[in-house]
């Protein structure tokens, strides 16, 4: 994916949202807004000399969950929601994101220190339907998973929403913002608006490398074999 990158140097001001720097699931459902775009550039092709690597071999935490993703949507759907007892954001692995949202893409390249992702489905807890502001959210950590603050060990976060005529409209390049604890990118492909949190530490080219990565998690899926079908 190569794409012209709009730089917004203004600050933002998330109304209506949570700490970014407390994870995964506490972002804005709306498109964060900026200043006007003062530069132009493009999207590298590869990240020499960024500190990124491939995001094969990363550990996916919910791996062991891919295993229910069988059925039809509508099925595995349920049995997300069901498995989060009623909470809007439940863990859900690979496989059952890639059935859930047909086309939707992740990063290949991740930040070097990057060792685990997590990854959930997020629900409107009224209707029991996919939230669409929001509806699948990643965080790529350094460490174990909620085992240090966020603000030391959590150094991306992805969310994924379904974008509108006027988002796409928007967002056909990718904006990027300042926002507290580092910076955002915002785009839409397809069917999807996407948003990265990059935190301070992650230089700005790699964050835009970084999302100039995106392939299909279908295609990761088929060569990351399920945690059932692991040898050794």
């Amino acid at each position: 994916m190569r794409r012209t990158v709009s730089i917004l140097l203004t600050a933002l001001v998330l109304a209506g949202c949570g700490d970014v720097l407390e994870g995964v699931g506490d972002l804005s459902s709306d498109f964060v807004r900026g200043g006007s775009s003062t530069t132009v550039t493009t999207v590298p092709d590869t990240g020499p000399d960024l500190g990124l690597s491939s995001i094969t071999g990363i550990n996916w935490v919910n791996d062991d969950l891919d295993l229910t993703a069988s059925g039809s949507r509508e099925v595995l759907l349920r049995d997300v929601w069901q498995r989060g007892d009623g909470t809007s954001y439940v863990q859900a692995g690979a496989r059952e994101i890639a059935m859930a949202l047909p086309g939707v893409q992740v990063p290949t390249l991740v930040p070097v220190p990057i060792t685990y992702i997590t990854s959930q489905l997020v629900f409107d807890e009224q209707t029991a339907l996919l939230e669409a502001g929001t509806s699948a959210a990643f965080g790529y950590w350094s460490t174990e998973p909620y085992v240090l603050p966020r603000s030391e060990a959590q150094l991306m976060v992805l969310r994924v929403g379904l974008a509108t005529s006027d988002e796409a409209a928007e967002f056909s390049d990718i904006s990027v913002f300042n926002v507290e604890g580092g910076r955002e990118l915002a785009w839409v492909e397809g069917d999807y608006v996407y948003q990265l949190f990059c935190r301070t530490g992650v230089i700005e080219e790699a964050c835009i490398t970084v999302a100039g990565s995106f392939q299909p998690l279908t295609l990761l899926t088929l060569v990351r074999p399920a945690t059932g079908d692991e040898t050794g």
